[in-house]
């Protein structure tokens, strides 16, 4: 009787194998360019911007179901540094700011240095306490490296400590 259930059971099975499974075919799936989607607007042209001021972004077309985070405001136009006290220790550029650096602020020879890429007048020392300005080896002449310490107060260099660097 074993037999006889193992070789029901066996035919059972290769006959549902045997068998053709018919399937109805699928029904066709929109693509992604026939989606609901929201209106995009035309591209604008950009405007050239006015001097110191940041490009405007264009405006982004949203997509459903897709946040995009909101940018950090950035200002328009930097402040001067005019007026604002900032501490400096570094090594700098130095030497005559009207003979070296182009400053036309005044005239004559005044010692400045150039610090970040901008020319400072400097109070606390100047052009004759380091030697003949118009030497070749002077501040009219050569543009030299010093370690300074001080404060940018107003526009110019307030001077703490000023050494020369052979």
């Amino acid at each position: 009787m074993k037999k006889l259930f193992t070789i029901s059971i066996l035919l059972l099975s290769i006959g549902c194998a045997s068998n053709t499974v018919k399937t109805e075919p699928l029904e066709p799936v929109e693509p992604a360019e026939h989606v609901e989607q929201t209106e995009s607007k035309e591209p604008v042209e950009p405007k050239e911007p006015s001097e110191g001021t940041m490009p405007e972004m264009p405006v982004m077309p949203t997509i459903p179901g897709v946040q995009i985070p909101e940018m950090t405001q950035i200002p328009d136009k930097t402040e001067s540094q005019k007026g604002k006290d900032i501490s400096i220790h570094q090594i700098v550029k130095t030497a005559c700011g009207q003979c070296q650096f182009g400053m036309t602020e005044k005239a004559g020879c005044d010692l400045a240095v150039r610090i970040d890429g901008k020319s400072y007048f400097v109070d606390g020392t100047n052009i004759h306490e380091h030697g003949d300005a118009h030497a070749d080896d002077g501040f009219c002449e050569v543009i030299r490296s010093a370690s300074v310490e001080g404060k940018i107060i107003e526009g110019r260099f307030k001077s703490e400590s000023f050494t020369l660097i052979k």
